[in-house]
């Protein structure tokens, strides 16, 4: 994994002009370089793009209309032209050696695919140091490297979830075999708040069952698909 390879950092926003300053000033002042930073606003109402827009060429803004974060994510990937891609949730805030510390982790595997790493979660408005419960390793979109070439042998993420769309992408990867590791260094500060997308689409939380139904149906499938 060279120095020079491209990071595409794709940033779904929705209503998260009072976080998303903070998260895009944690991707560009990540140890590695050169990295790319697309936020795509997903038909947000306050003033997202307009925090998007004060970062001048640096960041790159696609506007779009409200279509959920997995939509959101498709867009970012589609106008993505890096070699690695990185997910980062508005509301999220990565450490300085993220991509670095990942980084490491996929120069020693040339055959591995995705590398998570480990999150602390802390309550907006405490200070930053003080975490509610110790690191953990996460499935979280923003916790994941991912080389660009295996994204898409998996393919777009689901857009009729309104939660879980990283879930279920993260499970079709492992059903077709891509590898996994998981760094061991603290990746992601996840912010908990009322306007969580888990906390806003209380309502949509049934995704969560269809994800695991469609991933045992899959499951059956193959197995009748098998030569006996």
């Amino acid at each position: 994994m060279s120095e020079s390879t491209l990071v595409s950092v794709v940033i779904p926003a929705y209503n998260a002009g009072a976080f998303l300053g903070e998260a895009i000033e944690s991707a560009l002042q990540q140890e590695h370089r050169p990295i790319e930073v697309i936020v795509v606003d997903d038909g947000s109402s306050d003033h997202t793009a307009e925090v998007a827009r004060a970062f001048g060429p640096t960041v790159t803004l696609h506007c779009q209309p409200h279509a959920g974060a997995g939509a959101a994510r498709n867009r970012g990937v589609a106008e993505s032209h890096g070699e690695l891609l990185a997910f980062l949730d508005a509301d999220d805030v990565w450490t300085a050696g993220k991509l670095r510390h990942q980084m490491a982790v996929l120069s020693s595997d040339p055959a591995l695919d995705i590398v998570l790493g480990h999150a602390v979660e802390f309550r907006d408005g405490k200070e930053r140091g003080m975490v509610e419960n110790p690191p953990v390793a996460g499935a979280l979109p923003s916790a994941a490297l991912i080389r660009m070439s295996s994204f898409h042998r998996v393919g777009w993420l689901r857009t009729d979830l309104r939660v879980g769309e990283f879930i279920d992408w993260l499970a079709r990867a492992r059903e077709i075999g891509l590898k996994t590791a998981v760094a061991r260094e603290t990746v992601l500060l996840r912010r908990i708040h009322e306007t969580n997308t888990g906390i806003r689409e209380r309502q949509s939380r049934a995704d969560y069952a269809k994800v695991v139904r469609a991933a045992l149906e899959r499951r059956r499938a193959a197995s009748s698909e098998e030569p006996r």
